[in-house]
């Protein structure tokens, strides 16, 4: 038997993130497997409908209208809450992808309302917060009854907090093996050639917001160091706009300034990266801090070789030498001589890159994950005790 799944998330599509994402995924994944599930989450701006139904599972869009921000989560509180509580007869457990603010509401409408809370950690620092505000919330953060941690930096970030060990559970964002993939020769050829890609060159490429925690100067300080002569950087992602670590203007500025506008490109966002990453023969992450690096996962599911920096979630699944090479964050001379090394050695980029699917076919395979998941689901829903 499977519980009827209430998913909360500030946001969801059309805003799409490594968040929203998951959020979708997960459940799309519940519904096709027999679970009860609806998602609810903030309202955008009035031309969404309040009600839909996509993929099959209805979405309600609730609260005040407003255009995603750092307080969003916190002025949904009183109408998620509220939503909980009216609703207590329809779900039996709540789940909070990327629990920050809405995870508030779901432990605090648990009081009245019996049903039980999984807590998805997607963001480190949540719970290692000092002021006292944080440390409020923190107290109700902990109150939940299971934490699902991306991560075991996140994981152990919960230990830390004093959230009781048994219900604590390292369950990564997965990636869709059948997508993300290697490509066969050919293809890979068609791609390159559609990216007009000149012969023979090596392609690197980023994917990822062009925001200044993902590393972007450092990258483009590193390849201004190297100044490769055959291989180009391909940086697919999205401008910051409005946001104070929005690096997008000043990467295409530093590669007017320094003459890379023959090696260096930038794509804009990309809605399907996966051909991206077939095409590609090395990824680039060079990452401030990451809870995880899905980017990073899609890749080496590819088949591609990934220079990382050396924090948080990338340290669960890279492994420097087999498949990828790990360097330190913030120093573009480290990461120049990454990226010169494996541009250098093929033979040791086809060795990594030999070894790159296997390394995440398992643990983070989809199907696997979120079957996982759904396991974690059925046992908080059926074992806790609620109100008749």
């Amino acid at each position: 038997m499977n519980p009827r799944v209430v998913v909360l998330t500030t946001y969801f599509r059309p805003i799409i993130g490594g968040v929203e994402s998951n959020a979708e995924r997960l459940a799309r994944y519940l519904h096709a497997h027999g679970f009860g599930v609806r998602v609810v989450t903030k309202r955008i701006g009035a031309t969404l409908a309040d009600r839909e139904t996509l993929d099959g599972v209805p979405v309600e869009r609730i609260g005040p209208y407003g255009e995603r921000s750092a307080s969003g989560k916190w002025r949904l509180l009183p109408s998620l809450y509220r939503w909980l509580v009216r609703h207590r007869a329809d779900y039996d457990v709540a789940c909070c992808v990327d629990y920050r603010g809405v995870g508030v509401a779901a432990v605090a409408a648990r009081a009245r309302t019996g049903r039980p809370v999984v807590l998805q950690a997607q963001t480190p620092g949540n719970l290692l917060e000092t002021s006292w505000a944080a440390r409020a919330v923190i107290g109700i953060y902990r109150r939940a009854d299971a934490f699902a941690c991306i991560s075991h930096v996140l994981e152990r970030e919960a230990l830390a907090a004093g959230v009781p060990p048994a219900h604590v559970h390292f369950i990564p964002n997965p990636v869709d093996m059948s997508r993300f993939r290697p490509a066969a020769d050919g293809k890979r050829q068609a791609l390159r050639s559609g990216l007009a890609v000149p012969a023979g060159a090596t392609v690197c490429l980023f994917v990822g917001r062009l925001s200044r925690e993902k590393g972007v100067m450092d990258l483009m300080n590193a390849w201004n160091e190297v100044r490769p002569a055959n291989a180009v950087l391909l940086v697919a992602g999205p401008d910051m706009t409005n946001h104070p670590w929005n690096e997008g203007p000043a990467a295409r500025a530093f590669v007017d300034r320094h003459g890379l506008g023959t090696s260096v490109r930038f794509l804009g966002p990309i809605a399907d990266v996966a051909p991206l990453l077939q095409a590609a023969d090395v990824v680039i992450q060079p990452s401030h801090f990451e809870a995880l690096g899905l980017s990073a996962v899609e890749a080496l599911a590819a088949g591609v070789p990934v220079i990382a920096s050396a924090v948080g979630g990338l340290l669960d699944f890279i492994a420097d030498g087999h498949n990828g090479t790990l360097c330190p964050p913030r120093n573009p001379g480290a990461l120049a001589a990454a990226v010169r090394t494996l541009l250098a050695d093929e033979a040791f980029r086809l060795r990594l890159s030999a070894r790159a699917r296997d390394s995440v076919a398992d643990e983070y395979d989809e199907q696997k994950v979120f079957a996982r998941f759904g396991d974690l689901l059925r046992r908080v829903a059926f074992s806790s005790v609620r109100p008749a």
